[in-house]
């Protein structure tokens, strides 16, 4: 793969690949997207990561980083314009409260919303 763009393994839902194509965005890095349908995952990337969630980018030099945040800091560490770094300059305990505020319960929140037949108790009355 040496000489190419990364490739950006991802689910056009998923907040944890919005968080890192937005990172990638406002970094101005270049990546090949590649959608991925969560039930019918590519064996391409199962092959680079075979934990199969997403977002998986994989570099020109064929390492794999498998989490959002690890992505955010390599593209921003490339190249951060508007500087959504800066707040790890600052506080960074405060920066990582707030990030575990929404991976955490907000992320609950959110997909008891998005899908509520999955949920029991957020179903509507009848």
């Amino acid at each position: 793969m040496s000489g190419e763009v990364p490739i950006l393994y991802s689910f056009r839902r998923c907040p944890y690949a919005m968080r890192a194509r937005m990172a990638i965005a406002a970094s101005g890095q270049t990546c090949a997207l590649r959608e991925v349908v969560l039930r019918n995952k590519p064996p391409e990337m199962i092959a680079v990561s075979p934990k199969g969630t997403v977002p998986v980018l994989v570099l020109p030099d064929e390492r794999v980083i498998e989490e959002s945040l690890e992505i955010m800091h390599w593209a921003l560490g490339r190249n951060d314009p508007q500087g959504w770094l800066a707040p790890l300059n600052d506080d960074r305990d405060a920066l990582d409260a707030m990030i575990a505020e929404n991976d955490g319960p907000f992320k609950d929140a959110l997909d008891r919303y998005k899908y509520p037949t999955r949920y029991e108790h957020f179903r509507p009355a009848p």
